[in-house]
């Protein structure tokens, strides 16, 4: 990794650091928003809570008098006109008992009861129950105005009196009201403070962190005249509030870092392109200035050294000129002719070729013309010795995989040739004894100009192009082409033929 990489690399993961650490402390900070706005509508609801369930009580013990005012076994309702006042006074009077009555008029309401006719009678009840209701009960009074009628609505009082069982279902309505579905419990003791001053043991905090006010029941049993509801986590509340936002920090999070690994991805593969493309450019070069030099120096020769009075070296440096030529016009060809192939600009044609004959002219070509000792294996396991093929470039493909063997083995070359059938392609395997390829460098062999850049390799001259035209080409024909190889222990190249193909 050169400086500019390193520089870069270390202005990013700088960046994605600071980018992490604003998030979490955003978060935190939103989380500990959250809990605080959590324990204050749990303390809005409890409150709204305790009120909604004496306003229950208040209503049904509302709803019980005006029923016992009408019973008239009980409570006698009558009028009767005051000259005085010129009202309509109404008597309420126990009917049993202790002959206690309380009367009263009613501005909105100047009407006589009459005897067979309850409308007024009923009028009077409401409206008598719903100013006990609003003048005492509403301030936990209840007041004697006759025996009977303060004993029934204290017995009711008892009756209906505070309970957590009518509390739960309420607090649960208004708490989810307010996207709160936290599991709770009711807290009841003889002292507390309404002013949320109270002290709690430690065992009881750590079970139930969060502790809502404290309102009166108006309770005469012990241990139950101050409530408190308790929550022993507000995991779900604060997850509900914040998976959205933490899901988007994690995505937003996870597009920087991708956007790091591609860049440095990039990075990485332009550095290795630029060092094939400078290896490929030093390896032509001199390739290119090999026949050049030679092809002006036979030149020179005729020109300058009488070269062509004898017509047997004009001749030969002919020759030496024209082979270097060649060889010059063969390299150029092999580099556009790859650039056409790699953009579609190939005309193959597909026929049956003996691959066995085939086989047996390149080993016979290369124990002839080379200058290493070499020793040829052909099994063919196939059942047939027929493939599917373009018979030139079939051809130049086997020819470079066993000029590519004899180029990277020692002297003594060895080589094995296995044609078999797989599920749906024939399989030919070509294995030698070479120097072997590393692991790291078999994934890019195929790439166009890559060649391996340490080891002995370097001695091999070469342009990178062969093994790309060989991938190419069996792709083309609908087969393929793999490698695989350790170093010192020579490689083995597999190509596949499709079967009927």
């Amino acid at each position: 990794m050169n400086r500019n990489t390193r520089l870069i690399f270390i202005v990013c993961i700088t960046a994605i650091t600071g980018v992490v650490a604003l998030q979490f402390y955003w978060i935190r900070n939103y989380y500990q928003i959250n809990g605080e706005r959590f324990e204050k509508e749990v303390n809005l609801a409890f409150e709204d809570a305790v009120k909604t369930e004496f306003r229950v009580r208040c209503d049904t013990l509302e709803g019980l008098l005006f029923r016992f005012l009408m019973d008239t076994s009980q409570i006698s309702i009558t009028s009767k006109w005051s000259d005085k006042q010129q009202v309509n006074m109404y008597i309420v009077a126990n009917v049993t008992g202790k002959k206690e009555s309380q009367s009263f008029s009613m501005k909105l309401l100047n009407l006589p009861i009459v005897a067979g006719n309850d409308s007024v009678k009923r009028l009077v009840a409401r409206n008598y129950a719903r100013e006990y209701r609003e003048e005492d009960l509403d301030r936990h009074i209840i007041f004697f105005h006759t025996q009977n009628l303060g004993k029934y609505i204290g017995d009711q009082a008892e009756r209906y009196r505070f309970d957590t069982s009518r509390l739960r279902p309420i607090y649960t309505r208004l708490l989810a009201q307010r996207g709160i579905r936290e599991a709770f419990t009711f807290y009841m003791r003889d002292d507390d403070s309404t002013m949320n001053r109270s002290r709690f043991p430690d065992s009881l905090l750590r079970r139930y962190p969060v502790i809502t006010k404290s309102f009166p029941t108006y309770r005469v049993s012990p241990g139950e005249n101050y409530v408190r509801a308790l929550f022993p986590s507000s995991t779900n509340y604060l997850y509900g509030r914040m998976s959205g936002i933490v899901v988007m920090s994690a995505l937003l999070l996870g597009i920087v870092a991708f956007a790091l690994y591609y860049l440095l991805r990039v990075i990485r593969q332009e550095k290795k392109l630029s060092a094939i493309k400078n290896d490929f450019i030093s390896n032509i070069s001199h390739e290119l200035k090999t026949p050049i030099a030679t092809v002006a120096a036979a030149v020179e020769a005729l020109k300058g050294f009488g070269a062509l009075e004898n017509p047997s070296k004009t001749a030969r440096y002919l020759d030496i000129s024209g082979i270097e030529l060649q060889r010059l016009s063969d390299m150029v060809n092999k580099i556009l002719n790859l650039s056409l192939y790699e953009k579609g600009d190939i005309d193959l044609k597909m026929e049956p070729v003996d691959i066995d004959e085939m086989i047996e002219t390149l080993i016979e070509n290369h124990s002839l013309n080379g200058s290493k000792k070499i020793a040829a294996h052909y099994v063919n396991e196939a059942g047939t010795n027929i493939v599917t093929a373009d018979r030139l470039h079939l051809h130049n493909v086997l020819n470079n995989l066993v000029d590519n063997a004899i180029k990277y083995s020692g002297d003594e070359v060895i080589i094995y040739f296995r044609l078999y059938r797989g599920k749906e392609y024939y399989e030919l395997d070509i294995k030698d004894n070479g120097i072997g390829i590393a692991r790291a460098d078999l994934p890019f062999i195929f790439d166009k100009f890559y060649r391996v850049a340490d080891g002995n390799i370097h001695r091999v001259k070469g342009y990178g192009l062969g093994l790309s035209y060989v991938r190419l080409i069996m792709q083309r024909q609908g087969g393929w082409c793999v490698a695989d190889s350790s170093p010192g222990k020579g490689s083995v190249f597999k190509l596949g033929f499709k079967i009927g193909g």
